[in-house]
């Protein structure tokens, strides 16, 4: 070949060459380096930083000289770094030589691998014998860089050296590595990269409609649907401000639909974080929440109970159960408590009065821990370290000091039992203050006539208690607080699937009773009204109409 034609296929190669290195440049940014050449000597030397993305989800077995250890399932490998150089007859005459090849970990540290040695020149051979395959195919070399990504980049390569072993991937813990850390290596890569990669994504918001990169959304645990941030924040802090804990959840139409009928009791997986929340509303909302969510806690938890400290109204938790204990009846305690004084007086006394031969004590039940325990009543509120009595909300005063007024109603009920200015009044004021006894007055009557309003005017809810009020409309009821269906006339559950077959079952209390009379009365009044202010236009009728059709239904 002479010189002239040789420079030909030089220069010809060179063209390809830059043509095929600015197509993986514009991709692949960051992740080619063209390294300088200031001795002018032949060829191109590039590294390639090759980021491994497995098609789908995969189950990566871990194993030591022992044995299998751990697994997990992660869908993104620490990258390859390959040195390659490439002559100046490449693509045409020569093929690219990859010069070394290297799988560090992703801690960044300097020494150890992820794959073996073994593994790594064999995807050396391997990339070598590509180009000659395609060379042999096409009668001539033709760039091959991009194969050769496209092999890596999908683990393709982990399925031509056999590293699956059906469908879970088996990987060597790297000498002088654990394998919990090597675990925790591929974990903390697989989540950074599965981030980078959402940051990156466009999405489309359900809420405003609009395309937004990653960075600027939400993605819902659990569900997986995405909101941009500032639509997400709005739905929330609307929630969170008046209390609507159930709104503070996936906003979307088809989650929404599904809490929505969710059966009474059945849980609903919610895996809102406040680590989330307070990055979508900031901290004083987040705050909020966590004490809404407290409180909701002791609304519907019997055991809790609310700190009476005006400044905090924290849910305080019930305590501790105790473990029991059992005694050897071998083993005699001198331990006596203070507060088991009076229960075990009488028995002390019965004792006295009759003895035992020593037979008798050897034969003789373990002794038992008293079923009454003053300490049940100590709370301790988690917020402010609060120490309280659960009977008269004032400080803790001790097992054996009896509270202030530890029932209020029947203090009312004796004082008012007396006559007016008689001496048993007199006594009580002297005794517990004038001022403090109408001040319980007071409260007694207002509770009393709040008590007789409620049960006289509201209902309770079939799911969590709180009463509701009807102004109008129909008897089926929608629990504003924890959604659940329910019946205002007779207050049984009803199936959201289904709301309206408790009020056409024959033979039910409140079959074909969907309105009252009343709200039908009010309605035809309304109507006929309608229809005389209207001049006749017949309005009136066609609601009413229409309103009989679905009350008949």
């Amino acid at each position: 070949m002479s010189v002239s034609s040789i420079e030909n296929v030089i220069a010809q190669c060179l063209s390809m060459q830059e043509d095929e290195i600015t197509v993986l440049e514009s991709i692949y940014p960051l992740l080619l380096n063209i390294h300088s050449n200031p001795d002018d000597k032949p060829g191109q030397l590039l590294t390639l930083t090759i980021p491994i993305t497995l098609a789908t989800p995969h189950k990566v077995q871990l194993d030591t000289s022992a044995g299998p250890s751990a697994s997990l399932e992660i869908s993104h490998l620490p990258p390859l770094i390959l040195r390659v150089l490439l002559p100046n007859t490449y693509p045409l005459q020569d093929g690219p030589r990859p010069i070394n090849l290297r799988a560090p970990l992703p801690s960044g540290e300097k020494f150890g691998s992820w794959l073996p040695k073994t593994k790594l020149r064999s995807i050396q051979d391997k990339l070598v014998e590509m180009w000659e395959e395609e060379k042999e195919l096409n009668g001539e070399g033709i760039g091959i860089l991009w194969r050769w990504w496209e092999w890596v980049g999908s683990g393709e390569f982990l399925n031509d050296l056999g590293m699956f072993n059906g469908s879970s991937l088996e990987l060597s813990v790297p000498p002088m590595t654990t394998p919990s850390t090597f675990h925790t290596m591929l974990k903390s890569y697989n989540a950074s990269q599965i981030h980078t990669d959402f940051e990156q994504t466009a999405f489309s918001c359900s809420i405003c409609l609009e395309n937004r990169k990653g960075k600027s959304c939400v993605q819902m645990p659990g569900c997986g649907c995405v909101f941009c941030t500032p639509c997400l924040s709005s739905c929330w802090s609307l929630a969170i401000t008046e209390g609507s804990l159930e709104n503070v959840s996936c906003p979307s139409v088809s989650c929404t639909k599904q809490r929505a009928l969710r059966e009474r009791g059945e849980a609903m997986d919610n895996d809102i974080t406040s680590d989330l929340i307070e990055s979508v509303v900031g901290k004083s909302l987040r705050e909020r929440w966590e004490d809404v969510k407290e409180k909701r806690k002791a609304e519907i938890d019997p055991s809790y109970t609310i700190c009476p400290r005006p400044s905090c109204q924290a849910a305080v938790p019930p305590p501790e159960l105790p473990v029991a204990i059992t005694f050897d009846p071998k083993f005699t305690s001198k331990v006596i408590r203070l507060s088991d004084i009076s229960t075990t007086s009488a028995s002390v006394s019965t004792t006295e009065t009759s003895r035992t031969t020593d037979m008798d004590v050897e034969t003789r039940s373990a002794p038992t821990i008293p079923t009454e325990d003053r300490w049940a009543r100590h709370r301790t509120c988690p917020k402010c370290s609060y120490s309280f009595c659960l009977y008269c909300n004032a400080t803790w005063h001790g097992p054996h000091t009896p509270c202030a007024f530890p029932q209020t109603s029947l203090i009312v009920s004796e004082y008012l039992s007396y006559p007016e200015g008689s001496e048993g009044r007199l006594k009580m004021e002297m005794k517990k203050g004038k001022a403090n006894l109408e001040r319980m007055v007071a409260k007694y009557f207002e509770d009393e006539a709040n008590k007789n309003w409620l049960e006289s005017k509201t209902r309770p809810c079939s799911g969590c208690g709180v009463r509701v009020e009807k102004s109008h409309g129909c008897n089926h009821m929608t629990c504003g607080r924890c959604n659940a269906h329910f019946c205002y006339r007779c207050g049984d559950p009803i199936k959201p699937t289904d709301p309206y077959k408790h009020f056409n079952t024959p033979g039910r209390s409140c079959y074909q009773k969907l309105f009252d009379q009343e709200e039908i009365d009010r309605f035809e009044r309304e109507a006929a009204g309608g229809a005389v202010g209207g001049g006749g236009g017949g309005g009136g009728d066609d609601d009413w109409r229409e309103f009989r059709g679905i009350w008949e239904w």
